[in-house]
């Protein structure tokens, strides 16, 4: 089967489509390998996606793909059998990310290159590096390892009935036997798991530093500054070993002393005799030495918890040109402004008299075709929104990298998952959290022994929440890190000339925060390929001006930080039930969600304060939003003798639906604003469909957030209650 036959065509975007959401799979069900090895579920599953990636690839001939997912699945094969090979293995899930890397690569190739099928000499390396592994596991020494821990699993159980010095003689030689056991089946970079101690003192930092580094003088590639490090690494064991050590080893903790004093006349000049004396100490004091071998870490319950909630059933899906679901959504819109002129058609018979029967109707008509109408606009909505998962799943597999990659130990927790967006805002809501994630890794998280140092446990947390708000969605990305230094984000700040010194002197904590969506601004003082350049944060702030979405942060010092992003759930069809008010000789739309209650309020109790006016309502002083001054309306033709007493401020001229009180619309913002605009008269209420600003110039109006088109024809302005707050 040829995968060039126009008739496989469609069937082939199927299986590329097929593959792309296997490979997220993968990635997840990886991570929870990894942080939980001993998981049978896990690796069923891994097993089960392997071998249907190897069918279907064979079905195209994408024999590459297909070639290494059999690899693949030997290796996942075996493990199935026994799940204690990872325990042992640890890099065999290193190779299981490599492979899955190279699914996605083949599979983006494939968008270009049709014929790109074959194995390459990259695909045969990675193969060749499968059989090792395999081999590696299944040669003779790895059984005999598995027999002797057997062995000791069966001395353990003869303890119990052993005399109590007999006993504590075989407990220490088992002790010995299993670490020697376990420094057998490390891998190749297992020397990470090692840990050495003498007398309850903890020396492994600086092994390890004089162990890496001696390498480099012996083939003469150390500099100036390597010395430095050796000699500090060398003191530091020197002065621990000095505090703890017995008898039995203060002759070679002097001759440690001696050849550091020697090291130091040198100038920290490192010849083949300096390398070879500290070489030979090093393995003459680890004979003394405690050594010990770390148990990989496995993920909390809380995380374990977060990671299986993504684990669904994969959903099918079909090709749609997402032009042609926008063209039935301009429908959908013009036909709800239509049966708003039913309404207006109703009102206007309801006032000629129609006879009743025929108008009642007509009313059950027209409420029929609403309704209709709404349901048809809730489901082609649906068709376009797809769940936040689609970016989520991809985020644990980040985490996972970003903090394998700079020696740093994190979980990913994941909540609301199952929360609508617009399938359209996808791309750049992902962009930005793809930043905020990163950041919150590489910025905000600290290194493993700092975090033990601060109190706090090994493995840092990064957490992202969604939840749903009316028709936005709040999305928190949060670290339990170091937080905020705001003092030197505003030093960098004024080093770019982001902002003036009197600036950084006057300066709240929360403008301060804003600062890092400066365009340039690091806190880094060198760039590296995941950080440093000042554009990450930078994005997240253009991508959210775009859809007219806000962020929010709350940062803790030493103990973490939470970025907030409020985003529409959709940008294209929005409708809303909605106050129509008039203002002056102008007609307005607020959204019913903005409103938290009309009152009337004799003129006479409206007050003048400060540069506006208040009035009492249930015990609350409201302020008011002089609307007519803010937005610099005309006052209407009519009604023009009556006005507010002149403590009433600039309300002087307004006119109420009665001429002894005043309409006020008490708005409901994100908190308990307390606040008000004044209306001249409620015109009423109805749906209305939410059009957002093509032209940049309306864009930059302050107090509005769209337009609609009314049953009548007219277009009216919809203000935003939020923005009208904060002035």
């Amino acid at each position: 089967m040829s995968v060039t036959d126009e008739n496989l065509a469609e069937l082939f975007e199927q299986y590329k489509d097929e593959v792309r959401e296997t490979i997220e799979t993968l990635d997840n069900e990886l991570v929870n390998l990894e942080q939980d090895p001993s998981s049978s579920e896990t690796i069923f599953s891994l097993f089960r996606h392997m071998h249907s990636l190897k069918g279907s690839s064979k079905m195209f001939n994408v024999d590459n793909i297909a070639t290494i997912a059999h690899r693949l699945e030997d290796l996942m094969s075996m493990i199935d059998k026994n799940n204690s090979i990872l325990g042992k293995h640890p890099k065999v899930v290193d190779l299981l990310f490599k492979g899955n890397d190279i699914f996605r690569d083949i599979i983006s190739r494939l968008e270009d290159d049709i014929s790109y099928t074959s194995m390459t000499g990259d695909h045969l390396a990675f193969v060749a590096e499968i059989q090792a592994q395999v081999d590696k596991i299944n040669r003779r020494d790895s059984q005999l390892v598995d027999a002797a821990m057997k062995l000791v699993e069966d001395l353990e159980n003869l303890i119990p009935g052993m005399e109590e010095a007999e006993a504590e003689a075989l407990k220490k030689d088992m002790a010995d036997v299993t670490t020697g056991l376990a420094l057998a089946t490390l891998e190749e970079d297992g020397a990470n798991q090692i840990r050495f101690n003498y007398n309850g003192a903890d020396l492994t930092e600086s092994v390890r530093s004089m162990e890496d580094l001696l390498p480099k003088f012996k083939e003469g590639k150390a500099g100036p500054e390597d010395a430095v490090a050796f000699v500090d690494a060398a003191n530091a064991l020197y002065s621990l070993l000095a505090e703890v050590a017995t008898e039995d080893a203060m002759g070679l903790i002097a001759e440690l002393g001696d050849g550091l004093q020697l090291f130091s006349e040198r100038e920290l000049d490192m010849d083949q005799m300096m390398v070879e004396f500290f070489a030979a100490m090093l393995a003459d004091l680890k004979q003394k030495f405690q050594v010990e071998v770390e148990a990989p870490a496995v993920k909390s319950s809380r995380s374990s918890k977060s990671s299986s909630a993504l684990k669904e059933p994969q959903v099918k899906t079909i090709r749609v040109d997402e032009a042609k679901i926008d063209l039935f959504l301009e429908s959908v819109g013009r036909l709800i402004t239509k049966s708003e002129i039913l309404n207006h058609l109703q009102f206007s018979f309801r006032k000629a008299g129609v006879d009743i029967g025929l108008l009642r109707d007509f009313s059950t008509v027209s409420r029929t075709i609403s309704n209709d109408i709404v349901n048809l606009q809730r489901s082609i909505m649906e068709v376009r929104q797809v769940e936040m998962n689609n970016i989520l799943k991809k985020f644990p597999r980040l985490v996972r990298d970003i903090s394998h990659k700079i020696g740093k130990e994190a979980e990913m927790v994941i909540v609301g998952e199952r929360v609508p967006i617009d399938k359209s805002l996808l791309d750049d809501v992902e962009q930005a959290m793809v930043h905020i994630v990163r950041n919150a890794v590489d910025h905000g998280l600290e290194m493993p022994e700092d975090r033990l140092a601060a109190g706090k446990p090994r493995r840092g947390t990064v957490s992202i929440t969604v939840t749903q708000e009316e028709a936005a969605i709040f999305i928190e990305v949060a670290d339990d890190g170091r937080g905020l230094d705001l003092e030197k984000i505003k030093l960098k700040a004024v080093e770019r000339g982001n902002i003036s010194p009197e600036q950084q002197m006057t300066m709240s904590d929360h403008e301060a925060e804003m600062l890092v969506f400066s365009s340039g601004l690091s806190t880094k003082d060198q760039a590296t390929d995941l950080s440093g350049r000042g554009v990450g944060m930078d994005v997240v702030m253009t991508n959210l001006k775009k859809w007219n979405g806000e962020v929010v942060i709350d940062n803790r010092p030493g103990h973490g930080m939470t970025v907030g992003m409020r985003l529409p759930i959709t940008n294209t069809l929005l409708t809303k039930e909605a106050i129509m008010l008039r203002v002056g000789a102008s007609t307005f739309c607020l959204p019913l969600e903005c409103v938290n209650e009309i009152v009337t309020v004799p003129r006479a109790d409206v007050h003048h304060h400060k540069d506006g006016a208040v009035f009492r309502h249930r015990d609350m002083v409201i302020s008011v939003i002089d609307l007519k001054t803010l937005l610099g309306l005309p006052e209407q033709a009519m009604n023009q003798a009556a006005a507010v007493p002149s403590e009433a401020g600039s309300l002087g001229g307004v006119q109420g639906q009665n001429g002894g009180t005043l309409v006020f619309i008490i708005l409901r913002g994100k908190t308990d604003t307390r606040q008000s605009i004044l209306a001249d008269e409620i015109l009423g209420q109805q749906k209305i469909v939410i059009k957002e600003f093509e032209l940049e110039t309306f864009r930059k109006l302050p107090f509005f957030n769209g337009l609609t088109l009314l049953g009548d024809g007219r277009v009216v302005l919809i203000l935003d209650s939020d923005k009208l707050i904060e002035s």
